[in-house]
């Protein structure tokens, strides 16, 4: 990894895929009543194309690309930080429910 995208992932509190599983069910729960109480904010979805998140401990926007139907974080320059995982999960959520609401 570059010297840039390290330090992208180590400031960021989801700079491993564990934690955004966690997060993406908070982010389920709270969607609705709470949206103050994530990490991650969903600002934008285009499925299939690209996911773009706030990250509340980087404060920065975050993007998440899909190459060949595989998501890969721009801002970590990684396919296995957090924001992957949560945007594989926001993926299943719309692939299920047919929209997204955030």
């Amino acid at each position: 990894m570059s010297r840039k995208s390290q330090t992208s992932v180590m400031n960021s509190a989801l700079n491993s895929l564990d934690p955004s599983t966690i997060e993406f069910m908070e982010w389920l729960i709270s969607k609705d009543t709470n949206p103050g109480d994530t990490l991650l904010v969903v600002e934008d979805y285009f499925d299939k194309k690209y996911v773009i998140l706030f990250d509340k401990s980087m404060l920065t926007n975050v993007i998440v690309a899909y190459r060949d139907g595989m998501p890969w974080c721009i801002t970590c320059n990684t396919e296995d930080c957090g924001h992957v995982g949560f945007a594989i999960y926001l993926k299943q959520n719309y692939d299920r429910d047919d929209q997204v609401v955030y």
